[in-house]
């Protein structure tokens, strides 16, 4: 039995908040389809969807890098995936599909990996910050000690909580 492609999901896979997302271009890549057919398919699926389909598709654009022309894309959820390749059939389409699939669950994997690391870091560093102010409370050898410590940790500590929480960013 022929062994199912790995996509590497940080290609094929993206993150919108907290929903994972890919796009027409990637799907009509990986399930070597023109893109023109993957969009026309969509665009029926959505149809056949209704207002399902409005939450799982969305119309977006991107700048082709070798005309500088502007054309229309559609980004998907994970569910908007696996309606719009249920209808593609064969061998490879499945192989694909199972590919994809194993790429959404690696990028979830991924990113609930990157918080849970980096929550645990900011803990860490909180409590060193916590034993800092109270050993510089404690005697006169640790205040000293404290004013040396102290603009180091706010510091990392501020670092690793603009990594936690992520700037907005508005159109």
């Amino acid at each position: 039995m022929q062994e199912i492609q790995a996509l590497n999901f940080q290609d094929f896979i993206s993150a919108d908040g907290d929903i994972l997302i890919t796009d027409s271009l990637r799907v009509a890549q990986v399930h070597k389809k023109r893109h023109d057919n993957v969009m026309q398919l969509i665009r029926k699926r959505v149809a056949e969807a209704g207002s399902w389909g409005l939450l799982n598709f969305k119309e977006a654009h991107y700048i082709d890098a070798q005309n500088s022309q502007q054309y229309e894309m559609f980004t998907m959820t994970k569910e908007g995936y696996q309606f719009l390749v249920g209808r593609m059939t064969g061998k490879k389409a499945v192989e694909h599909q199972i590919a994809y699939i194993e790429a959404f669950r690696a990028m979830a994997e991924y990113i609930r990996n990157q918080r849970d690391g980096l929550r645990y870091r900011c803990m860490e560093k909180e409590l060193e910050c916590l034993d800092s102010a109270r050993r510089g409370s404690f005697h006169g050898r640790g205040l000293n000690m404290r004013k040396q410590e102290k603009p180091v940790l706010e510091a990392e500590l501020a670092a690793l909580l603009a990594q936690a929480q992520p700037s907005l960013l508005f159109n």
